[in-house]
C-alpha cells in the first residue's frame, strides 16, 4: 500500500479464487469441481512449490533405496475397506477414502533380518501412548552412575514400574494410563472440561501427582504443540488422554469395529495427490489408481494449464485481499494481489475462499471485519520441527529391541522412531536393520509454566535462528546419547538429514476454545461466518488439526459462498 510497487493487472476473472492449496484448500477445489457448472472457472493460488500444506514428502536415495518420509502431516486411523464401505460416514476420513477411491486394505513390509519380536509403530505418532501396547518402545531415562544408559523398555506391560518416579508416582502414571471411569453425572461435562486446563483436571479433580502430567506433556506436545498447562481438557479428551468417562475417540457402538492406525509414505501427502488427481486430472502423471497417484511424478506444467475448469498456481504468495466497490452489499467480487518471481500481479473472482492460517488471513484480508479480527486474535499459534534423518542401517535400535525412543529431557526432541513402511505397487521398501531406513524426529517447542502466547513466540525464535548445522550437531549428539552404546556412529550412519521448519504448525486450543467463555460465540463459529463474498477455511477451526476434517472446512466454505453464485 503506497509502496510504488507496479503491480500487473492480469485482466482474469474467476468463478472462485482458493487461496492455500493446502488440506482445506483442496477439500474446497474438489467440492467446487462437484458443484459448478461446466463455464465456471477457479484458480488456487499456493506460496509454496508444492501444493499439499504440511502434508508433503521427503525423498532420500541411500545406496539404491529410495527412502520416502513426512514433512509434516502423517497418521490416520481406517476400518477395514469391506468396513469403510459399509459405514462411509463414520469419519470425515473414511468418507473422503470412499470418494477417492483408496481401499483401506493397506499393505506393509515385513521385517526380516532379525530374531527379535520387534514391533513397529506404522505412523509417526501412535509409539507415544495410543498404540504404546502394541510397538516396542523404549523410554531413555538418562545415564547411571557408571555412564551407562538406562532405559524402561515398553513400560506399559510392567505397569511403569521401572520408570524413573517414585513407586507412587509409577503407580499413579499406571493408574491414569488405563482407567476408566464412569462419565461424571454432570450437565455439560464437555463445557466443563473445556474450562479448565488438563493439568488442573488431572491434578486437582483426579488427584494425579504431577509426575503423570509432566509424562502427559511430552505426548500432548508431540500432538498438539503444547503441554497440559496451556491446554483444554477438552482438546485432551478429543485426542483420546484419559478422561472420566473415558474419550470421544473411543470406538463407537455401531459402525466398524477393528481400527487400524496407518501412514502412507509420504505422510498424507498421499491424500492431497488423489485430490490433486481428482480436481487436475493431468497433474500426476498415469492414471486414476493407486500406484500411479502415489507414485507418478507432479506434472507442474499441467497445474496452471488455462483449459483447467480448476488451475492451480504455484510459488505465489497472495499479498492482499479485498472486496471491489464501495460497499459489501453491492460488491460484486473480489480483488486479489499476489506475488510471484519477484513481481506483483492483481486478479478477481466473484467469490473467495481462504483457506490459509489465521495468522496469515487477519494481516492480508485488508476490509477484515473487526469482529473476525478480533476471533483471530484468541487463536495462538506454536512451531514444530519434523527432522527426517536417513541412516545407512538401523542395527543399532534392533539391538536394544526396539522401533521407537521417547525421552523428556534431551539435547533435540523428545521422540525419534523407524516406522513400518507402507507398500504401494512399484514402491516396495524393505524393512531390515542392515538396509537404510528413515528415523523421524517429531520436535515441538514448549516451555512449561510461561503464557501460552510467550511459548508460541520464543519456539518460532529458536527455531528459525538456529542453523541447519546447529541442528545437525543436536542430532548427531542426541542420536550419540540414545544408541552409542549399540554401535551408532554418526559419521558413517548418517546418509542424509532434512529438516521441515513450521513456525505456525498448531493452533493450540486453550480453555474456551471449544465452547466459548462469558456465552459468548467461540472464535471458530465467529470466523466460519465469513463476510461479503469470502468464507474461511482452514484446520484450525476444528481445534485439532487433521486432513479430512480440514477438508470438511473448505467443502463447507464452498457450498456457503455458492448460495451467491
Amino acid at each position: 500500500d503506497g509502496s510504488g510497487i507496479d503491480i500487473i493487472d492480469l485482466d482474469e476473472t474467476y468463478d472462485l479464487i482458493i487461496v492455500g492449496a493446502g488440506m482445506a484448500g483442496l477439500g474446497a477445489a474438489n467440492e467446487h469441481r462437484k458443484i459448478a457448472k461446466a463455464h465456471e472457472k477457479c484458480l488456487m493460488i499456493e506460496n509454496h512449490p508444492v501444493f499439499g500444506g504440511e502434508s508433503k514428502r521427503n525423498e532420500f536415495n541411500v545406496d539404491g533405496h529410495l527412502l520416502i518420509g513426512p514433512q509434516g502431516a502423517n497418521g490416520f486411523s481406517a476400518p477395514s475397506n469391506e468396513d469403510g464401505l459399509r459405514f462411509p460416514d463414520v469419519t470425515a476420513d473414511v468418507r473422503y477414502m470412499v470418494e477417492l477411491g483408496i481401499s483401506m486394505d493397506f499393505t506393509y513390509a515385513e521385517l526380516k533380518n532379525t530374531d527379535k519380536k520387534i514391533r513397529l509403530a506404522k505412523d509417526s505418532y501412535g509409539f507415544q501412548y495410543w498404540q504404546e501396547d502394541i510397538t516396542s518402545v523404549g523410554y531413555y531415562l538418562g545415564k547411571n552412575e557408571d555412564g551407562k544408559a538406562k532405559w524402561a523398555f515398553d513400560p506399559i506391560d510392567s505397569a511403569y514400574t521401572d520408570m524413573d518416579g517414585s513407586e507412587h508416582d509409577n503407580l499413579d502414571l499406571a493408574n491414569w494410563r488405563s482407567f476408566n471411569f464412569e462419565t461424571p453425572d454432570q450437565p455439560n461435562f464437555d463445557k466443563w472440561l473445556d474450562s479448565v486446563t488438563y493439568k488442573e483436571y488431572v491434578e486437582e479433580h483426579l488427584g494425579f501427582s504431577s509426575y503423570v502430567t509432566r509424562h502427559a506433556d511430552v505426548i500432548l506436545a508431540g500432538s498438539v504443540g503444547l503441554g497440559s498447562d496451556a491446554l483444554s481438557a477438552n482438546c485432551a479428551r478429543g485426542l483420546g488422554m484419559p478422561i472420566k468417562g473415558g474419550n470421544t475417540v473411543q470406538e463407537s457402538t455401531s459402525g466398524p469395529s477393528n481400527w487400524v492406525r496407518h501412514s502412507m509414505p509420504g505422510g498424507n501427502d498421499g491424500f492431497s495427490r488423489h485430490f490433486i488427481k481428482k480436481i487436475i486430472p493431468n497433474g500426476i502423471e498415469g492414471s486414476y489408481n493407486f500406484n500411479d497417484i502415489m507414485n507418478g511424478k507432479i506434472q507442474f506444467s499441467e497445474l496452471d494449464n488455462p483449459s483447467n475448469p480448476v488451475r492451480m498456481r504455484l510459488s505465489a504468495t497472495v499479498v492482499k485481499v479485498e472486496h471491489e466497490g464501495d460497499s459489501l452489499a453491492t460488491s460484486t467480487g473480489v480483488s486479489v494481489t499476489y506475488s510471484k518471481n519477484n513481481k506483483t500481479y492483481r486478479v478477481k473472482a466473484k467469490n473467495l475462499v481462504m483457506a490459509t492460517g489465521g495468522w496469515v488471513n487477519k494481516h492480508v484480508v485488508r476490509d477484515l471485519p473487526g469482529e473476525i479480527h478480533e476471533a483471530y486474535d484468541k487463536f495462538n499459534h506454536v512451531p514444530f520441527l519434523i527432522a527426517n534423518v536417513a541412516v545407512k542401517n538401523w542395527r543399532f535400535l534392533e539391538k536394544l529391541g526396539i522401533s521407537s525412543c521417547v525421552w523428556r529431557d534431551g539435547i533435540f526432541g523428545n521422540s525419534c522412531n523407524i516406522r513400518l513402511p507402507m507398500t504401494v505397487g512399484d514402491y516396495q521398501p524393505e524393512i531390515d536393520p542392515d538396509k537404510p531406513a528413515l528415523v523421524t524426529f517429531y520436535v515441538p517447542f514448549y516451555y512449561p509454566g510461561r503464557g501460552m502466547v510467550e511459548q508460541g513466540i520464543r519456539g518460532r525464535a529458536e527455531l528459525f535462528s538456529t542453523s541447519y548445522a546447529d541442528y545437525e550437531k543436536k542430532i548427531r549428539a542426541q542420536m550419540v546419547e540414545l544408541f552409542g552404546e549399540t554401535g551408532f556412529d554418526p559419521d558413517k550412519d548418517i546418509a542424509g538429514i532434512i529438516l521441515n521448519r513450521w513456525g505456525h504448525a498448531y493452533v493450540t486450543p486453550q480453555p474456551g476454545f471449544f465452547f466459548g467463555t462469558n456465552g459468548e460465540a467461540t472464535p471458530s463459529d465467529v470466523i466460519r461466518k465469513g463476510y461479503g463474498r469470502i468464507a474461511f477455511a482452514h484446520s484450525e477451526l476444528q481445534g485439532m488439526q487433521h486432513w479430512g476434517p480440514a477438508a470438511d472446512e473448505g467443502k463447507r466454505a464452498v457450498r456457503q459462498l455458492s448460495v451467491m453464485s
